[in-house]
């Protein structure tokens, strides 16, 4: 069963935002056992937006549509759906109830030209979103090649998030209750190039007598190179013996599995305590690495600089992580306190060579990470 998702938005297309809710998507959708043949996205343009619905539907099943149900006149998703469909639009009356107590609850005026969020194809079920104005909608459509369900979706992140929380998992569960489950097994590996983790892996799967039923893939994301193997769940005692085998051969190089992020770990650890964190060796990485995770946690701060203090200076503080440049930066000195656990690490760098010394900054923020995270 394959699902496409089209993104609606002149604003994608042009550069100004990236399109988070594809990503989003595709990752709830994987494991229930859909394949996502195509991630599409087109501006606020008519007609491409209909060619756009013809394309996918041929070779599609499912078609998730995000963006273009505002109150603007850019805002034109609805009417082609209706168009594409062939179901006339209906005026929703509890959309239009839902519309004006939302903005009049939160001192916005309502204008007529609101209305337009409050009309659907006919026959479509309405999704009331919480977190907005515009209410998505799925239908069923028949087009000379297939037969479709289609979710369409507003398009801030935030809202579909709600949505699928809401309405839109309880819908999907029973529609997708019989297809067979995709299984993604994954390995983060440090410290060794792309090509001599392939070859690692490559060896034992190139002898692998099954391997018709499994995918490979990997994914450089600095300092990380990642293994993914992916497989249906029927497969899963034939492909277990291989993934038993690259599970032992990255062994010494892994140090995250299945998509595990050291990050949130770590922001998890520290959400109910006051710590402080004092880099003085990744300029700034280290902050970007945990900031997603932290920014709803209140009780942390932040000492970042060039010039870093003498490794003493911590001698009596509690609850904290320090990175520390030693024998002129080839090394790293990492100090933690945690709940009364103290220990100091000395990395060494993973990359000699000077054009690799940005590299090595990832290389000390991760190795600050696994450290802490072995508490």
């Amino acid at each position: 069963m394959k699902a496409s998702i089209l993104a609606v938005g002149t604003e994608i297309t042009t550069g100004q935002i990236i399109n988070q809710n594809a990503s989003w998507i595709s990752q709830k959708l994987i494991p229930l056992g859909l394949k996502i043949p195509f991630h599409l996205t087109v501006p606020d343009d008519r007609t491409l937006i209909l060619k756009a619905l013809d394309f996918l539907a041929k070779d599609s099943e499912w078609l998730f549509v995000t963006g273009g149900l505002g109150p603007t006149s850019d805002d034109f998703t609805r009417d082609l759906i209706s168009q594409w469909s062939g179901q006339d639009l209906k005026f929703h009356e509890p959309s239009w109830e839902y519309v004006q107590r939302r903005l009049s609850s939160r001192g916005y005026p309502v204008r007529e030209s609101q209305k337009q969020q409050c009309f659907f194809p006919e026959g479509s079920l309405v999704l009331e979103n919480a977190n907005g104005t515009a209410n998505g909608f799925y239908l069923k459509v028949e087009t000379p090649t297939n037969s479709l369900h289609v979710f369409v979706l507003p398009g801030p992140p935030k809202e579909i998030e709600g949505l699928w929380n809401d309405r839109l998992l309880e819908i999907i569960s029973p529609l997708a209750e019989n297809l067979i489950k995709t299984i993604t097994k994954s390995w983060d590996t440090l410290g060794v190039g792309e090509s001599e983790v392939a070859h690692i892996v490559e060896g034992f799967a190139q002898k692998f007598p099954h391997k018709d039923k499994l995918e490979i893939g990997y994914r450089v994301h600095l300092p990380y190179v990642e293994v993914k193997i992916s497989y249906t769940a029927n497969n899963g005692l034939l492909v277990n013996p291989l993934v038993q085998d690259i599970d032992r051969a990255l062994a010494h190089i892994t140090v995250a599995k299945d998509f595990v992020d050291l990050a949130q770990i770590t922001s998890q650890l520290l959400k109910d305590i006051d710590f402080t964190f004092y880099d003085y060796i990744t300029g700034g990485l280290l902050h970007r690495r945990l900031q997603p995770f932290l920014k709803n946690h209140s009780r942390w701060s932040w000492k970042q600089s060039p010039d870093a203090p003498f490794a003493d200076l911590f001698e009596g503080e509690e609850n904290f992580m320090a990175l520390l440049p030693h024998d002129d930066g080839r090394k790293m000195l990492f100090i933690y306190d945690y709940l009364g656990t103290r220990k100091q690490f000395l990395v060494d760098s993973a990359y000699t060579s000077p054009q690799m010394q940005d590299r090595n900054k990832y290389y000390f923020t991760e190795m600050a990470l696994v450290h802490f995270n072995q508490t």
